[in-house]
C-alpha cells in the first residue's frame, strides 16, 4: 500500500510538473497599440493600415483608435488599451503638450511608448519616429524659389503646440532668410494654423486676401488639408492655379490638385515605408531587442533627448506622380482621374 501511494504521489508531481511547463510554455500574443489624432489626417490612417498589416504579418496583435479630434478622448482610449495589456503604444499625439499623462501612465506599468511624427514634450518615452523637418522645409523652399524666386510670399505653418509646425516654419525662415534681406521676397503674411485645420487656413488665406489683395506668389501650406482649404479661397478669388502651393502627406485630393494645375506640389512620406519600418521597430523594442542601429538622431523634447528615427520625404510635383506614386501602388491612375 506504502509502494502504491508513493508510486502515485510521484505520478501526480509529474502531472503537476507537465502542466506547469506547458503553462510556462504558452506564451500571450504581443499587443501592440496604434493611437492617431482623428479622421481628418487621411495619412494617419493610411499609414495606420500599414502598422497594422504590418505587425499581423509578424504575429503581433494590433489594437487601433482614433482621437476623434480631441485631446481626453485620446488618453482616455490609451488607458483602455493599457487596460487591455497591450504590450506597447505607438502615439500619433493629437496634442503633444497634452498627452504627457498617458506616456507616465504607461511607463508606470512597464508599457513602452514611441511618439510617432509627432514629438510628445516633456516626458520621457522610448523612441521618436518622424520625418526630417528640415529636409521638408528644404523642399518647400527649393520648389518656391524655383517657381518665384521673387515676389509676395505667405506662411501658414502648423499647430504651434506640435514640434513639426515649429521645426517646418524654423527650416523655411532660415532659408529664405537671406532672399528675404536682399529684398527679393517679401512675407506679407505668416501664422500658425491650428491642428494644421483646413478651415482655418481657409479663413486665414480670406483674410489675408481682403487685407494685402490678390498680389501673391508663394502660398507655403504645412498640410495638404490646409493647402486644400486654401485652393477653396483662391477659388473665390480667381487665383487658383496663378500661385505656386505647397502642401504636405501626399494626400490623393492633393495629388489630384497637382495634376489638375491648382496645387504645384506636395511632400510625400512613403505611407507602407513608414507603416511598416514602424511596426518592426516596435516590435523590435517589446522583445527587447538593441535598437541603437536604428537610431539616426536625437530630438530634445523640454526634459530630455529622444532617441529618433528619421525617415526621407519626397517631394510630388505633376512631373513625377506617376514615378513616385502610381509605380510604388500607392495609387492608380483610376483613382486619381476618378
Amino acid at each position: 500500500m506504502k509502494r502504491f501511494l508513493a508510486f502515485s504521489q510521484k505520478i501526480l508531481l509529474l502531472v503537476i510538473t507537465i502542466l506547469v511547463l506547458a503553462g510556462c510554455g504558452k506564451k500571450e500574443k504581443i499587443k501592440i497599440g496604434y493611437l492617431y489624432p482623428s479622421e481628418q489626417f487621411p495619412r494617419f490612417i493610411k499609414e495606420g493600415n500599414f502598422i497594422t498589416e504590418r505587425l499581423r504579418q509578424l504575429g503581433v496583435e494590433p489594437i487601433v483608435m482614433s482621437g476623434e479630434d480631441n485631446d481626453a478622448i485620446q488618453i482616455q482610449n490609451g488607458i483602455k488599451m493599457l487596460d487591455k495589456g497591450v504590450d506597447m503604444l505607438i502615439i500619433a499625439a493629437l496634442n503633444g503638450a497634452t498627452i504627457a499623462p498617458l506616456v507616465r501612465e504607461a511607463h508606470s506599468r512597464g508599457v513602452p511608448v514611441m511618439a510617432y511624427n509627432r514629438l510628445i514634450s516633456n516626458v520621457e518615452y522610448d523612441v521618436f519616429f518622424t520625418g526630417n523637418n528640415e529636409e521638408i522645409g528644404r523642399i518647400f523652399c527649393d520648389i518656391a524659389l524655383t517657381r518665384k524666386p521673387t515676389g509676395n510670399y505667405v506662411i501658414l505653418a502648423g499647430d504651434r503646440f506640435d514640434r513639426n509646425g515649429v521645426e517646418l516654419k524654423a527650416a523655411i525662415d532660415t532659408i529664405l532668410a537671406p532672399h528675404v534681406a536682399k529684398g527679393d521676397i517679401n512675407i506679407i503674411y505668416e501664422s500658425y494654423i491650428e491642428n494644421w485645420n483646413r478651415e482655418i487656413a481657409a479663413k486665414e488665406i480670406d483674410q489675408v486676401i481682403s487685407s494685402f489683395g490678390t498680389d501673391i506668389d508663394v502660398i507655403l501650406a504645412g498640410s495638404d488639408p490646409m493647402a486644400d482649404g486654401v485652393i477653396e479661397t483662391l477659388d473665390k478669388y480667381g487665383m487658383t492655379g496663378k500661385v505656386v502651393l505647397l502642401g504636405q502627406d501626399a494626400d490623393i485630393y492633393a495629388v489630384k490638385h497637382i495634376l489638375n494645375d491648382k496645387q504645384t506640389a506636395t511632400v510625400y512620406h512613403p505611407y507602407k515605408t513608414l507603416g511598416y519600418k514602424a511596426a518592426e521597430l516596435a516590435v523590435d523594442i517589446v522583445n527587447k531587442k538593441n535598437i541603437k542601429s536604428q537610431i539616426n538622431a536625437t530630438t530634445f523634447n523640454g526634459l530630455v533627448d529622444i532617441p529618433t528615427v528619421q525617415v526621407k520625404s519626397v517631394v510630388i510635383t505633376k512631373e513625377n506622380v506617376e514615378k513616385e506614386l502610381i509605380e510604388v501602388g500607392e495609387y492608380s491612375w483610376d483613382q486619381l482621374n476618378d
